[in-house]
């Protein structure tokens, strides 16, 4: 386990944003281990596009439709769901009424391709969750982790810390770690002694490396929520008694 790795944090605001597919504004803010963090909006409709690796979506704000081509009723996408699209099938978005903005994991490289195929190549279908119906997961102190796909190799997550919460060390084994702090701040200890501090503002992105020991607090008096994704595979959790101290691996919920 690499105890002098870093805790990487980005802005996505702060990229340039592109447009690879007619409609898709995008911002790849984080890559790491073959994967992605893409931050992309959609103003009207996307063009049809697909990505090699498996999606795992979380809409940030508005509310729109993603199909595809094949699809009898496109599946309705608002705030707060969370999305799953298999790798390698077409798609479009298309927002309603306000732009819509969306937060996604690629398990695989993340960059789009545009295609004018009308086939579903893709196995399985489109898997939409509200944020009423996550399960819970991954128990940690002082933290609540809930998912909504929790028989998957990547594990979103949507996680809350009450007013002064401070979880207690951890780390998530050999999994990639990705993260999006919807209220803020929130600031994450590590390092060898625990003395190194990451923190984490609003809006903010972030990646934790494999096996890196750390801990989340809330240095506020408000409960934060934040939206995490674990690439990977199981054990999602090992809690440790502290930085190089002993082991013991978390149970998931409902898997």
């Amino acid at each position: 386990m690499n105890m002098s790795d870093e805790i990487q944090v980005v802005d996505p605001a702060a990229i340039e944003p592109t447009e690879p597919v007619s409609g898709l504004l995008e911002r790849t803010a984080l890559h790491a281990g073959g994967r992605g963090l893409v931050v992309f909006r959609v103003d009207d409709e996307t063009a049809r596009f697909r990505r090699e690796g498996t999606t795992y979506g979380w809409v940030r704000a508005g509310h729109g439709t993603v199909a595809r081509p094949d699809d009898e009723r496109p599946a309705e996408l608002s705030a707060g769901d969370f999305l799953k699209i298999p790798a390698g099938t077409t798609r479009r978005y298309v927002a309603e009424s306000t732009s819509l903005d969306v937060l996604v994991v690629v398990d695989g490289e993340p960059e789009p391709t545009g295609t004018d195929s009308r086939i579903a190549v893709g196995e399985g279908s489109l898997s939409v969750v509200g944020p009423d119906e996550l399960e819970p997961t991954a128990e940690s102190p002082e933290l609540t982790r809930e998912t909504p796909f929790p028989d998957e190799d990547v594990l979103p997550m949507r996680v809350r810390a009450a007013g002064g919460a401070a979880a207690g060390w951890h780390h998530h084994s050999e999994n990639v770690y990705f993260g999006y702090a919807v209220d803020g701040p929130s600031e994450t200890e590590y390092g060898p002694d625990g003395e190194r501090v990451a923190r984490i503002e609003r809006g903010e992105c972030f990646h934790v490396p494999p096996g890196l020991v750390h801990r989340d607090t809330n240095p506020t008096d408000e409960a934060h929520t934040g939206i995490v994704w674990l690439c990977g595979g199981e054990p999602w959790v090992v809690n440790v008694d502290e930085p190089g101290g002993s082991e013991t691996v978390s149970a998931a919920e409902n898997r």
